[in-house]
């Protein structure tokens, strides 16, 4: 099954599923002459069947998971999943469907745990307290920048979008796009220019939609008085990611004219979205538009929903 589906279709479809369960779950009937009881068994078996439509996909994703960092909703449904196949003895790692076991079986047994862990006030806790580190996170590195511009008035922030050409999405994954990532921020920050320059760097990992391809976008702030104009700072960066990347790396070009224009736009937005949602020009602007949220879904860039144990879809630091 090809990896990048499950990564860029079926995890963001899951992640919207789950989170529809919490919300019935924790609602109750809108009609308050239509029995409890009844309300529970038909928010079940609706949700049974969005769930059976893709079970093959999503079945895959959770073996595919196993060693991975997941969003919020996929982490509650990976819990259920692997609870239910711990208990009935059935593998460690992956659910293969019997006479006796069926997806149908394993569909409700995992819906009846989700329910009975978001009944639970300790889940309610527990997202409050993810969702206030996901806040905190986001104003740690907006306090960052907003320091950085004391030492530096008016510092020049550059943007960059390290990505990978046409024809090469099947072949990175997010773990090969992470790992690579890595390997370029390493190589950069030994740089003597960058070392010398460069105050405030950020990236967040995103998605052009149109392709089901990795983009990320990547800032650099510079201290003023040593900023040069003269100096190909797109060079320097591209030369270093594809060196991180064997060579299939490429920075896009994106003027603030072409991404007015659907057809040149990287990220999948309409028309009406990127009037109402421009490119941030630079790392403040992108981090006031992250959701404070880790349980948010509803986003206007595509959820990445699965990373490598340990990475992070967005970060940044001084230097």
């Amino acid at each position: 099954m090809d990896m990048t589906y499950i990564e860029h279709q079926t995890a963001p479809r899951l992640e919207q599923d789950t989170h529809s369960f919490f919300v019935q779950v924790r609602n109750t009937s809108p009609d308050p002459k239509f029995d409890k009881a009844e309300y529970s068994k038909d928010v079940m078996d609706q949700s049974a069947k969005v769930l059976l439509a893709y079970f093959l996909e999503w079945n895959f994703l959770m073996f595919s998971l196993r060693d991975s960092d997941c969003s919020f909703w996929i982490m509650q449904f990976k819990k259920a999943y692997f609870s239910t196949l711990q208990e009935e003895k059935l593998g460690k790692y992956y659910f293969r469907p019997t006479d006796v076991h069926t997806e149908q079986w394993m569909v409700q047994s995992i819906l009846h745990k989700l329910k009975s862990l978001f009944d639970t006030t300790g889940f309610i806790e527990d997202l409050r307290l993810q969702n206030e580190k996901q806040d905190k996170q986001i104003t740690r590195l907006e306090d960052a920048y907003i320091q950085i511009g004391k030492t530096s008035v008016e510092a020049p922030d550059l943007r960059f979008y390290l990505s990978y050409p046409e024809g090469t999405e099947l072949l990175q994954t997010v773990d090969q796009v992470i790992r690579s990532f890595q390997a370029f921020e390493k190589k950069l920050k030994y740089q003597p220019w960058f070392q010398a320059q460069v105050i405030f760097s950020y990236y967040h990992l995103i998605r052009d939609s149109y392709r089901n391809c990795y983009v990320i976008r990547f800032f650099l702030t510079f201290q003023k008085a040593l900023y040069s104009t003269h100096i190909d700072y797109s060079g320097l960066l591209l030369r270093l990611w594809q060196e991180a990347t064997y060579d299939i790396g490429e920075l896009l070009t994106i003027s603030n004219e072409e991404f007015q224009e659907s057809h040149t736009n990287p990220f999948g937005f309409g028309c009406e979205d990127i009037v109402e949602f421009p490119e941030p020009q630079n790392a403040f602007e992108d981090l006031s538009d992250l959701p404070k949220q880790v349980s948010c879904v509803e986003e206007k860039m595509n959820k990445i929903c699965i990373v490598p144990r340990g990475g992070k879809i967005f970060d940044g630091k001084k230097w």
